[in-house]
């Protein structure tokens, strides 16, 4: 229904958008641009309720609805054709046939189902009803600017200190009280490792070529790349120096974005004159513009707050959270270099090679027909 209305009006088919809004923002008591927020924040929480891919799935069927009524037409279509060939053939004399005795019936054991835990309705409702409230920050941020609803601004403020104080327990939980995602990705990764080198034991020089086989010998070159680069310390070092600038820079920006409209909505809550611009550069700025903000005890506590994080959980102490995992990276990566240059790896690895790499398979033949003909073979 969303597509379809949605195309509808791209088209210039349907013109209800504006006379919707204009009769709810009435019968609601709010203004145009309040009632677009809300509803923007109720079509995204339905079509977010599946997970961020089967969200990304219903953009897409959205985008591309036009083609899927082409295709769902076409459907529609060759079944209608295969029921008019049905019906065609109904009435069609059949051969008789002597008829084959009835096979005796098995019962086969039903195949044990893994028991489904139940979640309970309670938990799915509550799951349901918060899901406007726990996510879509930028949303309640927009609605906090426009709104001119003293409920509306009270709400919207507090979803979004809700949503900020969240967000920043899950920034210090992912980056500094976190060790257990690096920890996973490598035993994921030796586990990987220890599978592929079980295939490659088996591999013989009368192992018949297949995809699985050259699948596995350009995963192992990958691998062997991979931790060659991984070794370069001070290379290394200098990517990991710039990502995690990049991941810092934008990690205080985004936070500061939404300190800005908590200051900005202090501001308006407790009638202040403030700018949504003049907070969003002190809240970028919060080290040096920290006093320019309004003498009230609300806007202190959050300018202090933002203050405290910029200075205890600064570069120098993600630098020190990645160093550290940087180690533990390095020394995979030499475990990883040592296991691949073992002698019987190597020597499965160069049967591998044999079969696949495009130049050693042409090398083969000349030096072939250069011992059948007496000729030395190309360098």
């Amino acid at each position: 229904m969303l597509a379809a209305f949605l195309w509808l009006h791209a088209l210039f088919l349907l013109n209800i958008q504006m006379p919707l809004v204009s009769r709810l923002s009435r019968y609601l008591n709010l203004t145009s641009s309040e009632v677009t927020l809300f509803i923007l924040l109720f079509l995204f929480s339905i079509i977010s309720a599946s997970g961020f891919w089967k969200t990304l799935k219903s953009l897409a069927y959205i985008y591309f609805f036009p083609f899927v009524v082409l295709a769902l037409c076409a459907y529609l279509l060759i079944v209608l054709l295969r029921a008019v060939n049905a019906w065609f053939n109904k009435d069609q004399p059949k051969a008789t046939e002597p008829p084959e005795p009835s096979p005796k019936q098995i019962e086969l054991p039903a195949p044990n189902k893994p028991e489904l835990q139940k979640v309970p309705r309670s938990h799915s409702f509550l799951s349901v009803a918060s899901r406007p409230f726990r996510k879509f920050t930028l949303l309640w941020c927009l609605l906090l600017l426009v709104t001119s609803h003293v409920t509306v601004l009270w709400l919207s403020f507090v979803v979004l200190v809700c949503n900020l104080a969240g967000r920043i327990v899950s920034v210090l939980k992912w980056t500094v009280f976190s060790r257990s995602w690096l920890e996973k990705v490598g035993r994921a990764i030796f586990t990987q490792l220890d599978t592929m080198l079980m295939k490659l034991s088996a591999v013989t020089t009368k192992t018949p070529e297949d995809n699985e086989l050259k699948n596995l010998w350009q995963q192992l070159g990958v691998w062997e790349k991979v931790a060659r680069f991984l070794k370069n310390k001070y290379l290394v070092s200098r990517w990991a120096s710039l990502l995690v600038l990049l991941f810092y820079g934008c990690i205080y920006v985004y936070v500061a974005m939404l300190f800005s409209f908590v200051y900005f909505g202090i501001a308006r809550v407790s009638g202040l004159t403030l700018s949504w611009a003049k907070a969003a550069v002190c809240s970028i700025f919060i080290p040096v513009y920290v006093t320019e903000l309004p003498n009230t005890v609300p806007m202190r506590i959050a300018g202090g707050i933002q203050w405290l994080l910029v200075v205890i959980v600064g570069f120098g102490t993600f630098w020190n959270y990645f160093h550290r995992r940087l180690e533990a990276v390095y020394v995979g990566a030499i475990q990883v270099s040592e296991r691949l240059a073992d002698q019987r790896v190597r020597d499965k690895y160069r049967v591998l090679e044999l079969k696949f790499d495009p130049k050693l398979k042409s090398a083969v033949p000349e030096k072939i027909k250069g011992r059948k003909s007496g000729k030395p073979p190309n360098k």
